[in-house]
Protein backbone atom coordinates (compact mmCIF):
# COMPACT_ATOMS: atom_id res chain seq x y z
CA UNK A 1 0.00 0.00 0.00
CA UNK A 2 3.02 2.28 0.17
CA UNK A 3 2.40 3.41 -3.44
CA UNK A 4 -1.18 4.57 -2.84
CA UNK A 5 -1.97 8.25 -2.39
CA UNK A 6 -2.71 9.67 1.05
CA UNK A 7 -6.46 10.28 0.35
CA UNK A 8 -6.93 6.68 -0.83
CA UNK A 9 -5.06 5.37 2.21
CA UNK A 10 -7.23 7.51 4.48
CA UNK A 11 -10.41 6.13 2.90
CA UNK A 12 -9.17 2.55 3.28
CA UNK A 13 -8.19 3.20 6.90
CA UNK A 14 -11.54 4.78 7.79
CA UNK A 15 -13.48 2.01 6.02
CA UNK A 16 -11.47 -0.69 7.81
CA UNK A 17 -12.00 1.18 11.08
CA UNK A 18 -15.77 1.18 10.53
CA UNK A 19 -15.73 -2.56 9.79
CA UNK A 20 -13.62 -3.17 12.90
CA UNK A 21 -16.08 -1.18 15.00
CA UNK A 22 -19.18 -2.96 13.71
CA UNK A 23 -17.60 -6.41 13.65
CA UNK A 24 -16.05 -5.85 17.06
CA UNK A 25 -19.44 -4.99 18.54
CA UNK A 26 -20.89 -8.16 17.02
CA UNK A 27 -17.95 -10.14 18.43
CA UNK A 28 -18.50 -8.76 21.91
CA UNK A 29 -22.24 -9.39 21.85
CA UNK A 30 -22.09 -12.87 20.33
CA UNK A 31 -19.32 -13.85 22.74
CA UNK A 32 -21.41 -12.58 25.63
CA UNK A 33 -24.46 -14.44 24.30
CA UNK A 34 -22.57 -17.71 23.88
CA UNK A 35 -21.10 -17.24 27.35
CA UNK A 36 -24.63 -16.83 28.73
CA UNK A 37 -26.03 -19.89 26.93
CA UNK A 38 -23.17 -22.33 27.34
CA UNK A 39 -21.69 -21.02 30.64
CA UNK A 40 -18.28 -20.67 28.96
CA UNK A 41 -16.86 -18.52 31.72
CA UNK A 42 -17.26 -21.30 34.26
CA UNK A 43 -14.20 -23.05 32.77
CA UNK A 44 -10.67 -21.75 32.22
CA UNK A 45 -10.86 -22.65 28.53
CA UNK A 46 -14.02 -20.61 28.21
CA UNK A 47 -12.39 -17.58 29.81
CA UNK A 48 -9.51 -17.85 27.34
CA UNK A 49 -11.99 -17.98 24.45
CA UNK A 50 -13.78 -14.91 25.80
CA UNK A 51 -10.45 -13.06 26.04
CA UNK A 52 -9.59 -13.88 22.43
CA UNK A 53 -13.04 -12.85 21.19
CA UNK A 54 -12.82 -9.47 22.92
CA UNK A 55 -9.31 -8.66 21.62
CA UNK A 56 -9.57 -9.94 18.06
CA UNK A 57 -9.04 -6.45 16.52
CA UNK A 58 -5.66 -6.19 18.27
CA UNK A 59 -4.84 -9.77 17.28
CA UNK A 60 -5.59 -9.01 13.63
CA UNK A 61 -3.48 -5.84 13.61
CA UNK A 62 -0.55 -7.57 15.31
CA UNK A 63 -0.77 -10.57 12.96
CA UNK A 64 -0.50 -8.31 9.92
CA UNK A 65 2.31 -6.26 11.48
CA UNK A 66 4.25 -9.38 12.49
CA UNK A 67 3.89 -10.85 9.03
CA UNK A 68 5.14 -7.60 7.48
CA UNK A 69 7.93 -7.07 10.00
CA UNK A 70 6.41 -3.82 11.34
CA UNK A 71 7.52 -4.41 14.93
CA UNK A 72 6.87 -0.82 16.19
CA UNK A 73 3.20 -1.22 15.19
CA UNK A 74 2.92 -4.33 17.39
CA UNK A 75 4.52 -2.76 20.45
CA UNK A 76 2.58 0.48 19.99
CA UNK A 77 -0.73 -1.35 19.61
CA UNK A 78 -0.21 -3.49 22.71
CA UNK A 79 1.65 -1.29 25.19
CA UNK A 80 0.12 1.97 23.95
CA UNK A 81 -3.25 0.26 23.71
CA UNK A 82 -3.22 -0.46 27.45
CA UNK A 83 -2.91 3.23 28.28
CA UNK A 84 -5.60 4.17 25.76
CA UNK A 85 -8.06 1.48 26.82
CA UNK A 86 -7.65 2.58 30.43
CA UNK A 87 -8.44 6.11 29.27
CA UNK A 88 -11.74 4.78 27.89
CA UNK A 89 -13.03 4.37 31.46
CA UNK A 90 -13.22 8.17 31.60
CA UNK A 91 -15.96 8.06 28.95
CA UNK A 92 -17.89 5.57 31.07
CA UNK A 93 -17.41 7.77 34.14
CA UNK A 94 -18.85 10.77 32.29
CA UNK A 95 -22.01 8.94 31.26
CA UNK A 96 -22.68 7.05 34.50
CA UNK A 97 -25.94 7.97 36.22
CA UNK A 98 -26.21 9.55 39.66
CA UNK A 99 -24.17 11.87 41.82
CA UNK A 100 -21.30 9.47 42.48
CA UNK A 101 -18.34 8.72 40.18
CA UNK A 102 -17.99 5.34 38.49
CA UNK A 103 -15.16 4.19 40.77
CA UNK A 104 -17.46 4.66 43.77
CA UNK A 105 -20.46 2.92 42.18
CA UNK A 106 -18.50 -0.05 40.87
CA UNK A 107 -15.45 -0.12 43.12
CA UNK A 108 -14.57 -3.32 44.93
CA UNK A 109 -11.60 -5.43 45.99
CA UNK A 110 -12.27 -7.65 42.96
CA UNK A 111 -11.83 -4.74 40.52
CA UNK A 112 -8.63 -3.71 42.30
CA UNK A 113 -7.32 -7.28 41.99
CA UNK A 114 -8.19 -7.44 38.28
CA UNK A 115 -6.48 -4.09 37.70
CA UNK A 116 -3.46 -5.07 39.77
CA UNK A 117 -3.24 -8.29 37.75
CA UNK A 118 -3.00 -6.26 34.52
CA UNK A 119 -0.31 -4.08 36.14
CA UNK A 120 1.75 -7.17 37.04
CA UNK A 121 1.57 -8.47 33.47
CA UNK A 122 2.66 -5.06 32.17
CA UNK A 123 5.61 -5.17 34.58
CA UNK A 124 6.54 -8.58 33.14
CA UNK A 125 6.43 -7.06 29.66
CA UNK A 126 8.78 -4.31 30.86
CA UNK A 127 11.18 -6.98 32.12
CA UNK A 128 10.97 -8.58 28.68
CA UNK A 129 12.35 -5.41 27.10
CA UNK A 130 15.73 -5.90 28.83
CA UNK A 131 16.14 -9.49 27.62
CA UNK A 132 18.77 -9.55 24.82
CA UNK A 133 17.40 -10.37 21.38
CA UNK A 134 19.71 -13.38 21.14
CA UNK A 135 18.05 -14.95 24.22
CA UNK A 136 15.16 -16.82 22.63
CA UNK A 137 12.87 -19.80 23.12
CA UNK A 138 11.48 -20.98 19.76
CA UNK A 139 12.49 -17.53 18.39
CA UNK A 140 10.32 -15.83 21.02
CA UNK A 141 11.16 -13.72 24.05
CA UNK A 142 11.21 -15.95 27.19
CA UNK A 143 9.08 -13.37 29.02
CA UNK A 144 6.37 -13.75 26.36
CA UNK A 145 5.90 -17.33 27.58
CA UNK A 146 5.96 -16.17 31.20
CA UNK A 147 3.26 -13.57 30.48
CA UNK A 148 0.95 -16.19 28.95
CA UNK A 149 1.53 -18.60 31.85
CA UNK A 150 0.96 -15.84 34.41
CA UNK A 151 -2.21 -14.75 32.59
CA UNK A 152 -3.69 -18.25 32.66
CA UNK A 153 -2.83 -18.78 36.34
CA UNK A 154 -4.06 -15.30 37.29
CA UNK A 155 -7.27 -15.76 35.34
CA UNK A 156 -7.96 -19.01 37.18
CA UNK A 157 -7.28 -17.45 40.59
CA UNK A 158 -9.34 -14.31 39.98
CA UNK A 159 -12.24 -16.42 38.72
CA UNK A 160 -12.09 -18.31 42.03
CA UNK A 161 -11.85 -15.09 44.07
CA UNK A 162 -14.92 -13.64 42.31
CA UNK A 163 -17.03 -16.26 44.09
CA UNK A 164 -15.97 -14.98 47.52
CA UNK A 165 -18.92 -12.93 48.76
CA UNK A 166 -16.83 -11.18 51.43
CA UNK A 167 -14.47 -9.74 48.81
CA UNK A 168 -17.36 -8.50 46.66
CA UNK A 169 -18.59 -6.00 49.24
CA UNK A 170 -19.18 -2.47 47.97
CA UNK A 171 -20.02 0.92 49.49
CA UNK A 172 -23.58 1.50 50.82
CA UNK A 173 -24.60 3.75 47.91
CA UNK A 174 -22.78 1.73 45.26
CA UNK A 175 -24.48 0.31 42.18
CA UNK A 176 -22.12 -2.28 40.61
CA UNK A 177 -24.89 -4.01 38.63
CA UNK A 178 -24.87 -7.71 37.79
CA UNK A 179 -21.89 -9.88 38.59
CA UNK A 180 -20.41 -12.05 35.88
CA UNK A 181 -22.17 -15.20 37.10
CA UNK A 182 -25.47 -13.29 37.32
CA UNK A 183 -25.17 -12.14 33.71
CA UNK A 184 -24.50 -15.71 32.61
CA UNK A 185 -27.57 -16.89 34.51
CA UNK A 186 -29.91 -14.83 32.32
CA UNK A 187 -31.72 -17.28 30.05
CA UNK A 188 -33.01 -14.73 27.52
CA UNK A 189 -29.84 -12.78 27.04
CA UNK A 190 -30.49 -9.26 25.62
CA UNK A 191 -28.10 -9.78 22.70
CA UNK A 192 -29.45 -12.02 19.94
CA UNK A 193 -32.03 -13.40 22.40
CA UNK A 194 -34.36 -14.58 19.64
CA UNK A 195 -31.70 -16.24 17.48
CA UNK A 196 -30.77 -19.90 17.60
CA UNK A 197 -27.34 -20.86 18.87
CA UNK A 198 -26.07 -21.92 15.44
CA UNK A 199 -27.06 -18.50 14.09
CA UNK A 200 -25.15 -16.75 16.88
CA UNK A 201 -22.09 -18.92 16.19
CA UNK A 202 -22.31 -18.10 12.47
CA UNK A 203 -22.47 -14.36 13.24
CA UNK A 204 -19.47 -14.79 15.57
CA UNK A 205 -17.43 -16.53 12.85
CA UNK A 206 -18.36 -13.95 10.19
CA UNK A 207 -17.42 -11.15 12.58
CA UNK A 208 -14.08 -12.89 13.20
CA UNK A 209 -13.34 -13.04 9.46
CA UNK A 210 -14.39 -9.40 8.94
CA UNK A 211 -12.24 -8.28 11.87
CA UNK A 212 -9.19 -10.17 10.61
CA UNK A 213 -9.48 -8.69 7.10
CA UNK A 214 -10.12 -5.18 8.47
CA UNK A 215 -7.19 -5.56 10.87
CA UNK A 216 -4.79 -6.32 8.03
CA UNK A 217 -6.03 -3.29 6.07
CA UNK A 218 -5.81 -1.10 9.18
CA UNK A 219 -2.23 -2.10 9.86
CA UNK A 220 -1.00 -1.80 6.28
CA UNK A 221 -2.81 1.47 5.49
CA UNK A 222 -1.91 2.88 8.90
CA UNK A 223 1.77 2.10 8.40
CA UNK A 224 1.68 3.76 4.97
CA UNK A 225 -0.12 6.84 6.34
CA UNK A 226 2.40 7.19 9.17
CA UNK A 227 5.28 6.89 6.69
CA UNK A 228 3.85 9.50 4.31
CA UNK A 229 3.12 11.94 7.14
CA UNK A 230 6.47 11.34 8.79
CA UNK A 231 4.86 10.10 12.01
CA UNK A 232 6.56 7.49 14.16
CA UNK A 233 4.68 4.25 13.41
CA UNK A 234 4.79 3.15 17.04
CA UNK A 235 3.26 6.43 18.19
CA UNK A 236 0.61 6.16 15.45
CA UNK A 237 -0.25 2.65 16.63
CA UNK A 238 -0.38 3.68 20.30
CA UNK A 239 -2.84 6.49 19.60
CA UNK A 240 -4.81 6.27 16.33
CA UNK A 241 -4.78 2.47 15.94
CA UNK A 242 -5.46 2.08 19.67
CA UNK A 243 -8.50 4.35 19.30
CA UNK A 244 -9.87 2.38 16.35
CA UNK A 245 -9.35 -1.00 18.01
CA UNK A 246 -10.99 0.31 21.21
CA UNK A 247 -14.21 1.47 19.50
CA UNK A 248 -16.04 -1.84 20.14
CA UNK A 249 -15.11 -1.68 23.85
CA UNK A 250 -16.33 1.93 24.02
CA UNK A 251 -19.66 1.04 22.43
CA UNK A 252 -20.38 -2.10 24.45
CA UNK A 253 -19.01 -0.51 27.63
CA UNK A 254 -21.42 2.39 27.26
CA UNK A 255 -24.27 -0.07 26.76
CA UNK A 256 -23.27 -1.73 30.05
CA UNK A 257 -23.21 1.67 31.79
CA UNK A 258 -26.66 2.60 30.44
CA UNK A 259 -28.22 -0.59 31.82
CA UNK A 260 -26.41 -0.22 35.15
CA UNK A 261 -23.69 -2.89 34.76
CA UNK A 262 -21.00 -0.52 36.03
CA UNK A 263 -18.70 -3.21 37.44
CA UNK A 264 -18.75 -5.22 34.21
CA UNK A 265 -17.90 -2.20 32.05
CA UNK A 266 -14.65 -1.68 33.97
CA UNK A 267 -13.91 -5.39 34.37
CA UNK A 268 -14.07 -5.92 30.60
CA UNK A 269 -11.55 -3.10 30.03
CA UNK A 270 -9.09 -4.39 32.62
CA UNK A 271 -9.52 -7.95 31.35
CA UNK A 272 -8.75 -6.72 27.85
CA UNK A 273 -5.63 -4.91 29.11
CA UNK A 274 -4.36 -8.14 30.64
CA UNK A 275 -5.11 -10.26 27.59
CA UNK A 276 -3.45 -7.86 25.14
CA UNK A 277 -0.05 -8.60 26.67
CA UNK A 278 -0.38 -12.31 25.85
CA UNK A 279 -0.50 -11.33 22.16
CA UNK A 280 3.26 -10.70 22.32
CA UNK A 281 3.87 -14.47 22.23
CA UNK A 282 1.56 -14.85 19.21
CA UNK A 283 3.35 -11.98 17.45
CA UNK A 284 6.79 -13.38 18.35
CA UNK A 285 5.96 -16.72 16.76
CA UNK A 286 4.56 -15.09 13.60
CA UNK A 287 7.44 -12.60 13.21
CA UNK A 288 10.00 -15.19 14.42
CA UNK A 289 11.59 -12.48 16.53
CA UNK A 290 11.48 -11.64 20.28
CA UNK A 291 9.51 -8.42 19.77
CA UNK A 292 9.82 -7.11 23.34
CA UNK A 293 13.61 -7.11 22.88
CA UNK A 294 13.23 -4.50 20.11
CA UNK A 295 11.31 -1.88 22.11
CA UNK A 296 12.55 1.70 22.35
CA UNK A 297 12.20 4.54 24.87
CA UNK A 298 8.79 5.53 23.58
CA UNK A 299 7.49 2.01 24.14
CA UNK A 300 8.88 1.95 27.67
CA UNK A 301 7.17 5.27 28.44
CA UNK A 302 3.85 3.96 27.15
CA UNK A 303 4.17 0.86 29.32
CA UNK A 304 4.96 2.96 32.40
CA UNK A 305 2.08 5.30 31.53
CA UNK A 306 -0.33 2.38 31.26
CA UNK A 307 0.82 1.01 34.63
CA UNK A 308 0.46 4.41 36.30
CA UNK A 309 -3.04 4.91 34.91
CA UNK A 310 -4.18 1.47 36.01
CA UNK A 311 -2.70 1.98 39.49
CA UNK A 312 -4.72 5.19 39.86
CA UNK A 313 -7.93 3.28 39.22
CA UNK A 314 -6.83 0.30 41.33
CA UNK A 315 -6.43 2.72 44.25
CA UNK A 316 -9.71 4.51 43.60
CA UNK A 317 -11.66 1.22 43.50
CA UNK A 318 -10.60 0.77 47.13
CA UNK A 319 -10.65 4.42 48.18
CA UNK A 320 -14.01 5.08 46.44
CA UNK A 321 -13.98 8.89 45.99
CA UNK A 322 -17.50 10.31 46.33
CA UNK A 323 -17.36 13.68 44.55
CA UNK A 324 -17.69 14.44 40.84
CA UNK A 325 -16.25 17.44 39.04
CA UNK A 326 -17.66 18.23 35.58
CA UNK A 327 -19.33 14.78 35.70
CA UNK A 328 -15.99 13.06 36.36
CA UNK A 329 -14.45 11.54 39.44
CA UNK A 330 -11.17 12.93 40.73
CA UNK A 331 -9.44 9.75 39.53
CA UNK A 332 -10.64 10.26 35.94
CA UNK A 333 -9.43 13.85 35.96
CA UNK A 334 -6.04 12.63 37.14
CA UNK A 335 -6.05 10.04 34.32
CA UNK A 336 -6.54 12.78 31.72
CA UNK A 337 -3.62 14.73 33.16
CA UNK A 338 -1.43 11.61 33.24
CA UNK A 339 -2.23 10.73 29.63
CA UNK A 340 -1.60 14.24 28.31
CA UNK A 341 1.71 14.50 30.20
CA UNK A 342 2.63 11.02 28.94
CA UNK A 343 1.93 11.93 25.31
CA UNK A 344 4.01 15.11 25.66
CA UNK A 345 6.90 13.10 27.11
CA UNK A 346 6.65 10.50 24.34
CA UNK A 347 6.55 13.15 21.61
CA UNK A 348 9.61 14.87 23.09
CA UNK A 349 11.56 11.61 22.89
CA UNK A 350 10.41 11.02 19.30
Amino acid sequence: MQNLSLPVLAILFLAAGAVTWLAGISLTKTTSTLDSRFKLGDALGGLILLGIGGSLPELAICFSAARSGHLPIIVGTLLGGIAFQTLVIIVFDFFVKGKRPLSYLAGSIILSLETGFAVILTALALLGTIVPAKTQIFQANPLSFVIVAAWIIGLFLINKVRKNVRLNRVAPEAAPGRRHHERRAVENHPFYAHKKSWQVILIFLLACVATLIAGVILEESGSAIAAQLGINSGLFAATVLALVSSLPEISTGLESIFIGDNHLAISDIMGGNAFMLTIFLFADLIAQKPILSYTDQQDLLFAILGMAMMLVYATSFLWKPKRRFFRLGLDSILEIILYVVGLIAVSRIG
